[in-house]
């Protein structure tokens, strides 16, 4: 079935026989419509900022120059006002029934700063791969506008706020760990040394949040840097990214090892259930049962090649991806891609492609 999927994406020129990648031509036919991805479990057919970037960086792991292009396009277009340089990007864009009438338009203008990093991270890679000083600008320029989001927390250090609107006061800030793909931030740090900064106080996020090896979705800090608990203190799937972006960071990062020493009760966890749960209470360490496929394509580099490692990849790898399972499509794409060595991140952060 994949085998005859992929050879009719490829008659329609849908994908690129010579960098051909199975899970990209996969997603693109399910999630990918006229340059936008679509969540088709929503209502609305919503796309957003973070479906736009990840794309981007399949796209260019696929060399599919092409569809970097238009979903590139289409994003400076439609979601930042036709310059990513002068405005990050909104993180919600859809239909809109008022009155009787439908439109299409941006959502809400809040903007997510993990999907701005992973497009100007695209961007720069896109730009030195295929010599594109063009995509090099654009990103140096939205490196520029995501400064106005670092802040500097007393014994946090420089951390970056989620968005523009919502999360801080005059209490402290509101941050989600899974926002902060530590390889970006080394690949930042080589065009600004300023970065090296918010990649140690993002790494401190990291492990200050989870002191039992469970990270939140979202976490509290007040003023003095010391973890706000909150009543509604969970893990699941905004938390599941945070094991993924982790687990991709070079081997001879010197937080590499750090981190998979920190995650031990969530990889022990893993290999119980044979999928990482899908919700942890972090208040009582409770866990509610298996989450989802994609979500074990999350700990395959933390499992390597013991059993549930083995189990988790029959999964995945014959499932077929679903219009209406963006978030678990994402995942997979990610964690298979990485899993088979489609692409690996140096400790520079610099982009390594088969």
């Amino acid at each position: 079935m994949k085998k005859l999927l992929l050879t009719t994406l490829v008659g329609l020129g849908l994908a690129t026989p010579a960098m051909a990648w199975q899970s990209w031509d996969a997603f693109k036919a399910v999630s990918v419509e006229n340059a936008r991805v679509i969540d088709h479990d929503d209502a609305r057919l919503i796309t957003t900022s973070e479906g736009q970037s990840y794309a981007l960086f399949f796209a260019l792991v696929a060399g599919d120059r092409e569809a970097f292009e238009s979903i590139l396009k289409w994003t400076e277009k439609n979601l930042s006002g036709t310059s990513l340089t002068k405005t990050l990007p909104a993180w919600l864009w859809g239909k809109e029934v008022k009155n009787g009438r439908t439109s299409w338009k941006i959502l809400d203008r809040n903007n997510a700063v993990d999907s701005d990093m992973w497009i100007a991270y695209a961007l720069l890679e896109a730009g030195r791969l295929w010599n594109r000083p063009d995509y090099t600008e654009k990103a140096l320029g939205m490196m520029q506008l995501l400064k106005s989001h670092v802040r500097e927390i007393r014994n946090l250090g420089a951390v970056l706020l989620p968005g523009r609107i919502g999360f801080e006061d005059k209490n402290g800030v509101v941050l989600n760990p899974s926002y902060y793909p530590l390889f970006i931030l080394k690949r930042f740090a080589l065009e600004d040394r300023d970065w090296m900064r918010v990649y140690d106080g993002s790494l401190r996020v990291i492990l200050r949040s989870s002191p039992d090896g469970f990270v939140p979705d979202w976490v509290r800090f007040d003023r003095e840097g010391n973890l706000v608990l909150t009543k509604e203190n969970i893990g699941s799937y905004n938390a599941i990214r945070t094991y993924l972006w982790a687990s991709m960071l070079s081997q001879r990062d010197p937080h590499y090892a750090l981190l998979k020493r920190h995650f031990k009760n969530m990889i022990d966890a893993t290999k119980r259930l044979n999928m990482p749960p899908e919700k942890v209470d972090l208040h009582s360490l409770q866990i509610n049962g298996a989450g989802p496929d994609g979500f074990g394509a999350c700990l395959l580099a933390y499992l390597g090649n013991d059993r549930s490692a083995g189990l988790i990849r029959t999964v995945i790898n014959q499932r077929e991806f679903q219009k209406d399972s963006y978030y678990n499509n994402v995942l997979t794409v990610f964690g298979l891609g990485f899993d088979q060595k489609r692409f690996a991140f140096c400790p520079d952060g610099h982009l390594l492609l088969e």
